[in-house]
C-alpha cells in the first residue's frame, strides 16, 4: 500500500498533479485581485503549464519569473481587452431595450466583435506566455491563429466562457459548481486550454 502513494507510482503522480493545479489557482486568483494585474497572473498561469515549463524548477519561482517577464505585454493586452469588453458589454445592454427585429441585428452586430475580442483573449495570453512576440503583432497574431484554426478556436472560446455559462446555466447547482471550481477550476480550464493549443503552437516553435 505505501507504494502506491510514493512520487513515482500513479497515485501520487495523480495526487501530486491536483495539489499543483489548487496551489496555482490559488495563486492565480490571489494575483487577480489587484484586476490591473490579471493579465499578468493569466499568462503566468500558461507558462507554468506548457510545454515550455522545466519540469525541475518550482511552480510559484516558474509562475513569478513568468509573471515578471512578461508583466507589461500582458497588462497592455488585458487593460486593451476590458476597455473594448466593457463598451461592448455597454452597447449590448442599450441594444438589449431596443425591440423587434432592430434588437436582433444590434446583438448580432456586437456578438461579432465579441467573438473577435474572446479569441484574442483566449490566444493571446497563451502565446504570449510562450513566444517572444512584439507588442504590435500580438494581437494580430492572436486573431489570425484563432481564424485559422476555427474549430479549435469553438473550444478555447467555450472554455473562456465556461465560469460565465456555469453561472447561467446552473443557477440552481451554484453551490456544488464553487466548490469544485473555487479550489481547480481556473487552473484546470487553462489546462485544457493548452492542451488544445498544443498543436497549434508546436510547429511555431522552431522558429523561436
Amino acid at each position: 500500500m505505501k507504494l502506491q502513494f510514493q512520487n513515482d507510482s500513479p497515485i501520487g503522480q495523480f495526487v501530486g498533479r491536483v495539489l499543483e493545479l489548487i496551489g496555482l489557482n490559488i495563486l492565480w486568483a490571489v494575483c487577480c485581485l489587484p484586476v490591473v494585474t490579471a493579465g499578468a497572473a493569466t499568462c503566468a498561469l500558461h507558462f507554468v503549464l506548457s510545454p515550455q515549463r522545466n519540469g525541475d524548477e518550482g511552480v510559484f519561482r516558474c509562475f513569478f519569473r513568468s509573471f515578471r517577464r512578461n508583466f507589461r505585454q500582458a497588462t497592455l493586452l488585458w487593460l486593451l481587452l476590458l476597455a473594448l469588453g466593457l463598451l461592448l458589454a455597454l452597447c449590448l445592454r442599450i441594444v438589449s431595450f431596443w425591440n423587434g427585429t432592430a434588437r436582433t441585428a444590434g446583438i448580432i452586430f456586437f456578438c461579432v466583435p465579441a467573438l473577435f475580442l474572446l479569441i484574442i483573449a483566449g490566444y493571446g495570453f497563451p502565446l504570449l506566455a510562450q513566444f517572444e512576440i512584439p507588442a504590435r503583432k500580438l494581437v494580430e497574431d492572436a486573431l489570425l491563429l484563432g481564424l485559422a484554426h476555427f474549430p479549435r478556436t469553438l473550444g478555447v472560446v467555450g472554455l473562456t466562457l465556461l465560469p460565465a455559462a456555469l453561472w447561467y446555466f446552473l443557477p440552481s447547482l451554484i453551490l456544488c459548481v464553487l466548490f469544485i471550481w473555487l479550489p481547480v477550476g481556473f487552473s484546470l480550464t487553462a489546462l485544457w486550454m493548452e492542451k488544445l493549443l498544443e498543436p497549434v503552437f508546436a510547429p511555431y516553435r522552431e522558429d523561436f
